[in-house]
């Protein structure tokens, strides 16, 4: 626990697709050595992050069509579950640590990860609480939800031989944002969704994204040392040869 971690932060490119490579490009290099223990995080344009289980829809190309259609870029993530929206005043993360039989300890990442963000949120003055909600948005046991009903922060985890990411998002505000474009989505995927349960920490407090951010960055440190970094080219090179696999249309069948 004493061994300081790096916190990059902000170099998102605009680009859905690459932004995913971006992470699992990390994942890889944290795997083989070449990077330590690394949290990414920032604020993002309006993407559309599909999950795998969404590609295998009948209706994946109409969600597809409706995502862009009201102003959102797309991406398929590197794991599961279903689709989410990033938008600026949502905070994506991705942090990866080395791990030995990752599989074994997926659990404890998790709990470890929503125990953070509850711990962030209470020292800006929110309580908060862990568990899934009937028909959320990429319903998970590790969502962290206010008011005993609407979600703020939703978790997902990819593993590799010998490293785990755990990614998501903390919705600061303008829930309204996600259920425009969810709720169309969700519905062309034949997938239940209740708007209600879709929530942001305005709806308890007046906060910004820069405080959440810190006091998140703050928890998951847990006292050690923060290294502010960046992304190497070499990593950036190799994101870029992997973006073509989160491009929707290749999921798409074709006309």
């Amino acid at each position: 626990m004493d061994r300081a971690f790096t916190v990059v932060r902000g170099a998102l490119t605009g680009d859905a697709a690459l932004d995913t490579a971006v992470s699992r490009a990390i994942l890889l290099a944290v795997t083989e050595g070449t990077m330590g223990e690394t949290l990414q995080v920032g604020t993002p344009h309006r993407v559309v992050a599909f999950g795998k289980h969404d590609t295998l829809a009948a209706g994946f190309g109409s969600a597809l069509a409706t995502a862009r259609d009201l102003g959102y870029d797309a991406t398929v993530r590197i794991a599961g579950g279903r689709a989410v929206v990033f938008s600026p005043t949502i905070i994506r993360f991705a942090w990866t640590m080395p791990a030995e039989a990752p599989a074994t300890s997926m659990h404890q990442r998790f709990r470890r990860l929503s125990n953070a963000v509850v711990g962030a949120l209470a020292s800006l003055g929110m309580a908060s609480a862990i568990g899934e909600l009937p028909d959320e948005y990429c319903a998970g046991e590790y969502s962290v939800h206010v008011l005993d009903a609407r979600k703020v922060m939703g978790v997902g985890q990819r593993l590799s031989r010998s490293a785990a990411q755990v990614g998501g998002m903390i919705v600061v505000s303008d829930p309204d944002d996600i259920n425009g474009v969810l709720v169309p989505v969700y519905r062309a995927l034949d997938v239940p969704l209740d708007p209600g349960a879709t929530g942001s920490l305005a709806d308890v407090a007046d906060v910004d994204v820069e405080a959440v951010t810190n006091a998140f960055v703050s928890e998951i440190a847990d006292g050690r040392a923060i290294q502010e970094g960046s992304i190497d080219q070499a990593v950036m090179e190799r994101a870029a040869a992997l973006r073509t696999d989160h491009v929707p249309d290749r999921f798409t069948p074709p006309s």
